[in-house]
């Protein structure tokens, strides 16, 4: 499975944002999973944009443990 990253173009238009910092305070305002390069751009993976292939974790059912 190989992961595949937005380019530039995409997160400009994504984040409407051509800056770093503008790009960056997007992508932390509406949540969406994110790392820095090297170089100080934010690089965003389609999986995180799409959301194809998450899943949400099932929460665990509270039980009693009190003897009856």
């Amino acid at each position: 499975m190989t992961i595949q990253f937005l380019s530039h173009e995409e997160v400009c238009e994504l984040t409407g944002a051509r800056t770093k910092a503008g790009q960056i305070l997007n992508l932390k305002k509406n949540g969406v999973r994110h790392t820095i390069k090297v170089n100080g751009w934010p690089s965003v993976t389609a999986m995180a944009v799409t959301a194809v292939g998450t899943f949400e974790a099932e929460k665990p059912i509270w039980k009693s443990r009190k003897a009856s």
